[in-house]
């Protein structure tokens, strides 16, 4: 079992994690909230179905926390492994109709029960402190499913994303489920399942396989797992591990609540010790292999009767952990590969852009639009290859939990973002209205731009308040507002309708007031030197709109813009 020749160091963090958490005290916080629930007199906190809860704030923790139950004897009696195929209620776990997540129906059963109060959910999809959900057994079922549905319906804007803590919990759901789970960013970490050695509930469904719509479905761990004995703790996060270990720690009979209470306190404050040295002596040259047996032995695993199937475990968690690193290091490399890809697909457009506007009249814009060039042929690729990696990158971060004001993405990918996004948009816009198309802004606009400079403007606002402002002497080289060129389009279109005494506009404005606003708009940009100077050469369709423009009667001219034209002082804005 010594380790190969020039193999890489690992560790194992299991115990150390597991040391975090317990000193954390957030599972003695959970654990008074189930107590609580349990203790309430007058069960008016609805209890339909079996199923109970307790809402309340923990001011001395600043939290709110809610905790789950379900009735001791439903818990004893025989659970029935029967899953149910897309749950209605959580059709937005599902990824494609090939890959269906399946529910234990009594689970649904129980949530459903708490869709009678409404209140509930309404109120907690918001919450206004920092949010813990929890349950013992049963009532972590609900507890999972309960933070599942907060996890999708709470708002964008909220920071108090929920946290849920289960006890003694039985699996919820088959690898369709865990599937959903991981594939949206930051939910698997949201789940910490605590289990005693020597509880069988959350062992019930290791063995059943359910046939559905004849697909074999096996229950199915997601989230960490907090492996307890009382001789230690661990934590573990691979399903295939978590799965053995289950089936290899059980031995005894359902603890009480009170169970799970002394033994996290016993463990808190428990000096943590070897169990023996002779199996670390052996390995004293693979970290890794020593931490999974320090692990082990601190959960209390019975496998030691027959040391080939201790090996076996071993071997098998070992490999696993080695095949996740190995993985992880390989999207780490093709994430820097495509990065990598990215900085030459905007070096090219930027080459570009100087070209276009330095070497003819048109400036980028128009070059792309009207495409004379074969090298606005390959701009076309550089920017499809530009909005794919973009498309993803935004989907992937739209589907993360994240605080308000804060984009769901690094400051400096943020920054990356901002830059394609005033680098490209306005050639997506030159595509658009080359076919005709109005109103872009409204009807025409990708996603990812919106969510771009969503994020951007709160990034702005977040940080607003740690740096003093500053003053921009001299004009950007990507115009900050991205869809400005869909206004001069919407610009010209206005201008080219009143010239021939056409009737265009709503009822509520009229186009020669739009036209106003669009040139108290640009002029706002000049001023902050907000705008590309190209926006000024001779043949760009912003100039061709000021030459159709100003000769229309209704117009102001004395307005600041036609100040600007008229005097020809963009000659010296730079």
């Amino acid at each position: 079992m010594s380790p190969q020749p020039n193999q890489e160091k690992m560790f194992s963090c299991g115990l150390e994690l597991a040391d975090v958490v317990l000193n954390s005290d957030l599972l003695q916080r959970s654990l008074k909230a189930i107590q609580k629930l349990n203790d309430d007199p007058t069960k008016k906190n609805i209890r339909a179905s079996s199923c109970a809860y307790k809402a309340y704030n923990d001011d001395q923790n600043k939290c709110e926390i809610i905790a789950f139950g379900c009735e001791f004897e439903r818990v004893s009696s025989v659970l029935s492994p029967t899953l149910e195929q897309f749950p209605p209620e959580f059709n937005f776990l599902q990824i494609d109709e090939h890959s269906p997540s399946s529910i234990n129906e009594e689970a649904i059963a129980l949530f459903r029960s708490l869709l009678q109060d409404l209140d509930l959910f309404q109120r907690l999809k918001n919450p206004s402190r920092p949010l813990i959900v929890t349950g013992h057994s049963l009532g972590g079922w609900v507890a999972s499913l309960f933070c599942l549905w907060l996890l999708d319906n709470i708002h964008q804007s909220n920071r108090n994303i929920p946290i849920c803590i289960t006890f003694g919990s039985p699996l919820v759901g088959d690898d369709g489920l865990r599937k959903a789970i991981n594939n949206r960013s930051g939910w698997n970490p949201r789940f910490l399942h605590v289990v005693s050695d020597g509880d069988l509930i959350p062992r019930t469904f290791l063995s059943s396989t359910i046939t559905t719509n004849n697909n074999k479905n096996s229950y199915r761990p997601f989230g960490t797992f907090l492996m307890c004995s009382s001789s230690g703790s661990a934590c573990f996060d691979d399903p295939d591990s978590v799965l053995s270990l289950l089936k290899a720690t059980g031995w005894s009979q359902l603890p009480s609540l009170m169970d799970y209470k002394k033994l996290l306190d016993h463990l808190t404050h428990q000096i943590i010790v070897s169990n023996g040295p002779s199996q670390l002596g052996e390995l004293r040259g693979d970290p890794l292999q020593a931490g999974i047996i320090l692990q082990l032995d601190a959960i209390g695993d019975k496998r030691k009767q027959m040391i080939q199937e201790e090996d076996t475990l071993i071997t098998a968690m070992e490999k696993r952990e080695r095949m996740s690193y190995h993985e992880q290091k390989k999207r780490i490399s093709e994430s820097e590969k495509k990065l990598n890809d990215v900085k030459m697909n905007m070096a090219h457009l930027e080459w570009y852009k100087k070209i276009s506007s330095t070497k003819v009249s048109l400036g980028y814009y128009d070059c792309y639009k009207n495409k004379p060039f074969e090298r606005d042929i390959k701009a076309v690729l550089f920017k499809a290859r530009l909005t794919k990696y973009w498309e993803d990158v935004v989907d992937e971060a739209e589907r993360k939990p994240r605080k308000p004001g804060f984009a769901p993405m690094g400051t400096r990918l943020l920054f990356g973002g901002t830059n394609y996004r005033r680098m490209v948009e306005p050639l997506d816009i030159a595509e658009y209205y080359k076919q005709g198309k109005r109103n872009y802004r409204t009807q025409g606009r990708p996603k990812h731009y919106k969510l771009l400079q969503t994020w951007q403007e709160e990034e702005e606002r977040a940080a607003a308040h740690k740096r003093k402002s500053s003053t921009r002497d001299k004009a950007a080289t990507l115009t900050e507002d991205s869809c400005f060129w869909a206004d001069v389009e919407e610009a010209m279109i206005l201008t080219k309708s009143l010239k021939n005494g056409e009737a265009v506009g709503g009822p509520e404005e009229s186009p020669i007031e739009q036209l106003q606003e669009f040139e108290d708009y640009v002029m706002r940009l000049i001023d902050n030197l907000a705008v590309t100077p190209e926006i000024f050469l001779k043949e760009s369709t912003f100039t061709l709109w000021w030459n159709e423009y100003k000769n229309i009667p209704q117009r102001n001219r004395r307005s600041l813009l036609a100040t600007f034209m008229e005097n020809e002082r963009y000659q010296k804005y730079i």
